[in-house]
């Protein structure tokens, strides 16, 4: 299978709803450079265009990976969706964020006081989590980020003016709550993996460069989940809330 392949399987799997089965040990991208590539060819095959990124790490300081999200599946909070238009329904509380200008290549890597000087706006947002290949998560890595790192939707809260909120609010631990039809999916203890979110943007900034990706303003770039990631099996109302940005909403119909 060739990394033209998988990306149509991708595609092919969207467009009719129906689950892939993962690519065989042999038919692997054989490295991250070739899953992101898949990822954009991803989008270009559905006709879309880049409304998000999600972006992540294990570990405060460790490896990050991220992917686009396609403009069609990223919808302002409240948002209305069928759960059956998912192959599995996970949801994850978030922050968000979106620059105040497009962030082009360039020739030397962006510092982290130039990629936080460029920040604009926050806002809390809910990603359901999902995947094209029936296995899943029994799925080699480099196949779940060539599938969008396993991203089905992101729903998208009002955005808050970033200076308003830099000296004063807890990006490591803020208060939050997360719950479905009223019951709580807050587990013991919260928090991103990867320690302050705003970290990541630097890792972001210039993965997009060295790929060439001018970064738009007014995608929303998503930087994983405070809560874990919690599978809804019914349709039902998702209310996620943070402290400081407010509310954002989604029915699973």
């Amino acid at each position: 299978m060739t990394p033209y392949d998988l990306a149509h399987r991708l595609v092919e799997a969207r467009r009719q709803h129906r689950p892939i089965e993962a690519p065989a040990p042999d038919s692997l991208p054989p490295d991250a450079a070739t899953a992101y590539a898949i990822q954009q060819a991803v989008i270009t095959g559905l006709g879309d265009s880049t409304g998000a990124w999600k972006i992540g790490a294990k570990a405060p300081g460790g490896a990050a990976a991220g992917a686009p999200i396609p403009a069609s599946v990223v919808l302002p909070s409240p948002a209305r969706v069928a759960h059956g238009g998912f192959f599995r329904v996970l949801v994850e509380l978030e922050i968000a964020f979106r620059f105040t200008e497009a962030i082009e290549p360039r020739g030397r890597a962006y510092a982290r006081d130039e990629v936080l000087a460029r920040l604009g706006e926050v806002l809390p947002a809910i990603e359901i989590v999902d995947s094209r290949f029936a296995e899943w998560p029994n799925v080699a890595p480099l196949a779940q980020l060539a599938d969008a790192q396993n991203n089905g939707a992101l729903i998208t809260g009002h955005p808050v003016a970033y200076a308003g909120l830099a000296r004063h609010f807890d990006f490591v631990s803020p208060e939050l709550e997360l719950s479905f039809d009223g019951v709580s999916l807050i587990p013991e203890a919260t928090g991103n993996p990867a320690g302050d979110p705003r970290e990541l943007l630097v890792w972001f900034v210039n993965h997009c460069a060295a790929m060439g990706i001018t970064i738009e303003p007014d995608w929303t770039v998503t930087t994983g989940s405070y809560v874990g990631a919690h599978r809804l099996d019914r349709a039902g109302i998702v209310r996620g809330h943070l402290d400081g940005l407010g509310e954002v909403e989604l029915e699973l119909t």
